[in-house]
């Protein structure tokens, strides 16, 4: 089995990174039944994006054939296109990605939880977007 972990560094006692999307870096970890038998790290596209995170960190993780993922939180755009692709999402409060990978292959991780769109923007204040407050040009 592949699992990729959302990390903030290399090797397996590097910390689980509490956000999927811009996590430094993944690592990509195989296991068999629940033995760890290999890891690398994986670039992370997502860590440096303008915009769009964790879809393109999703894409990353689909492209690299990982059956399963983990993560402190997962955006609504990520969890829904990690789903779609059949990857199954995990969510850990911390510890390092050989903990983490453990917990999982012992059935100890719950389901991922998503935090809300536009995770972050004030609200009501039109997210930065100007709304309800001017309209046409005038105050």
């Amino acid at each position: 089995m592949k699992i990729i972990v959302a990390s903030s560094g290399k090797g397996l006692n590097a910390n689980v990174f509490p956000v999927f999307g811009r996590c430094p870096s993944f690592s990509l970890v195989e296991a068999d039944g629940k033995k760890i038998t290999g890891e690398k790290e994986v670039a992370n596209p997502g860590y440096q994006a303008g915009g769009g995170a964790g879809i393109v960190a999703a894409q990353a993780v689909i492209d690299a054939g990982a059956q399963a993922v983990i993560a402190g939180n997962f955006g609504p755009n990520a969890g829904m296109v990690l789903s779609q692709a059949g990857i199954s999402v995990y969510s850990v409060a911390g510890g390092t990605v050989k903990q983490a990978v453990e917990s999982l292959i012992a059935g100890k991780l719950p389901p991922a939880s998503q935090v809300p769109g536009h995770f972050g923007m004030q609200r009501g204040m039109g997210g930065g977007m100007r709304r309800g407050r001017f309209r046409g040009g005038r105050q």
